[in-house]
This record gives C-alpha cells, structure tokens and sequence, in this order.
C-alpha cells in the first residue's frame, strides 16, 4: 500500500504499546494521526495494525450467523441444514473467537447427516509480522464418523506473510493433546483414546472487489502417538455482500482421517468427506 487515508477516528497501534487515535494518513514511511493535541507524526515501520473507531469495549465485538438449507421432495426426499455461528472480540492486541458450525441431513426420513464443531482460540500479537496463539481448542462430535467426543486443545504461533487491505495470508503451527470418545469401537481399538499432535495451518483471505472476497484454510494435525488419527480440514469460502449486515455465501468443506478405526460391528467410516453449503450470512460489527 502507497499511502492510506482515514477520514474517520481509528485507533493506531504502534510498537511499544502505544495506542494514538483519531483521523490519519499512512504513508510510504510516515503515519500522520490528527489528534486532539494536532497532528503527530510516526514511523509506519511501527505501526501494527489498525483498530476501526476509537478505542472503546462495544467497538472490539463483532458477531456473524449464517443458515444454509438445501432439500428435495417425490420420489426422493432428503434436506440439510447448515448452522454457523461465532463471537469475536478484537482489540489493539487481542483477538479472542468463539464459534459454532452444525449439519444435520436426511434422505428418505433416514439420518444421514449429523455433525457439530465448536471451537475457542485467544490470539496475542507480537509484532505486526509474529502472533501467538496460547489457547485454542477445537471440539467435535460427528455421528457418521463415528465421533462421539473430539477435543483437541493445543497452543502455538503464526506469521503474517501478507497483511495489506486487499490481500491477507498466515502460516502457523501448534502442539497439543487430543482426547477421542467413539460412539462404536472394535475390541482391538482402545476407547477412548489419548494422544498428542502437532497441526500446520495456513488461512488467505482475498478481497476481489469491495463486495467479493474469498476466504481459504487448510489445517493438518499429525497424531504421532497414534498415525492413522492424523486428520486434514480444508475449506474455500466465496462471498458476495448483498448490503452493509448480509453477505450470500457459498463453502466448500474437506474433512479427512487417514485411517478411521473400525467399529464393533467391523464396519469402517469413510476417510473423506465433504462439504457443500450456499447460505445467507447476517454480520453485526
């Protein structure tokens, strides 16, 4: 970015945990803050992000929800509903979220669709390139999985390879514990289960045009107690504003296991499965 213009009071978060507001102008090597006391003057190379609003406790909170749903009725009935939900709270050095994503499908009044994934992180920057990740924990319950309970709280640390307004990409990692709870387990399978992982992850979020933006995440978490829990998540998430608080979404979701234990009754889950939702996106903040 070349220069930057903010018409509007912004909260500057610059290094050494110092925090100016009002309206400013980023430049190629400056940042210039219109202050109640005047004008003062920054290097950008100290500038870590920028805050919308002033630095007050409403303005750190957000919140989205969006439902997708898709069904067929005659000679084959079947439906699926899509649930998301998340908080967040963002400040000049924190990013805490808290989110729900559930399906729930049937064919012909059968089950065939029933999966639920909550997950915590609380995200501390560094720097304006290096973040830390102390807490993050995801949890799961997936029938046809076989899944009963999934819990995998882990801490770690990321980079920001791009940060621009446009263009966004981070590449971390972390270490954890996973608990695993099986609905059904062969006599050879032990249940539940404890082991240890280690994930990789990478996120890029691209933004095409004011109203167009694409969202994409890839996660591995290697089990190394036990190599056949190793799972992949991958996602693609295309959205399109309709006005200022609805946005229509289409998501693409990737879940694998790499080799899902047998149930009591021999038979095995699937390794992949995946995932296609269109939905209507509702965001307040």
């Amino acid at each position: 970015v070349d220069q930057l213009h903010c018409p509007d009071v912004n909260t500057y978060v610059f290094a050494d945990k110092l925090d100016v507001v009002g309206r400013g102008v980023v430049t190629k090597d400056k940042v210039l803050v219109e202050t109640t006391a005047g004008v003062q003057t920054y290097p950008r190379i100290e500038l870590l992000s920028i805050v919308e609003g002033e630095p007050r406790e409403r303005n750190f909170w957000s919140t989205r929800m969006s439902f997708g749903f898709s069904g067929t009725a005659g000679n084959t009935n079947q439906g699926q509903l899509n649930a998301y939900w998340d908080l967040a709270r963002a400040d000049q050095r924190t990013h805490t979220e808290l989110s729900y994503d559930g399906s729930f499908g049937y064919a012909n009044s059968e089950q065939t669709v029933n999966r639920h994934l909550g997950r915590a992180s609380l995200k501390l920057f560094i720097s304006r390139r290096w973040f830390f990740v102390p807490a993050t924990a995801d949890f799961l319950n997936d029938k046809f999985q076989n899944l009963k309970f999934k819990a995998t709280p882990a801490a770690g640390a990321g980079i920001h390879i791009f940060d621009t307004k446009k263009y966004e990409w981070d590449v971390g990692g972390a270490i954890g514990y996973q608990y695993t709870e099986f609905f059904s387990a062969a006599a050879t399978v032990k249940n539940p289960q404890n082991d240890g992982f280690v994930s990789v992850y990478t996120y890029a979020e691209l933004e095409f045009y004011k109203d167009v933006e694409l969202d994409l995440e890839w996660r591995t978490s290697v089990v190394y107690t036990d190599i056949g829990l190793t799972s992949h998540f991958g996602s693609a998430k295309f959205s399109v504003e309709i006005t200022d608080i609805f946005d229509l979404e289409t998501t693409f979701n990737f879940y694998r296991t790499e080799n899902p234990p047998a149930r009591a009754d021999g038979t095995t889950p699937k390794k992949n499965d995946y995932e296609f939702i269109v939905s209507l996106a509702l965001e307040i903040g």
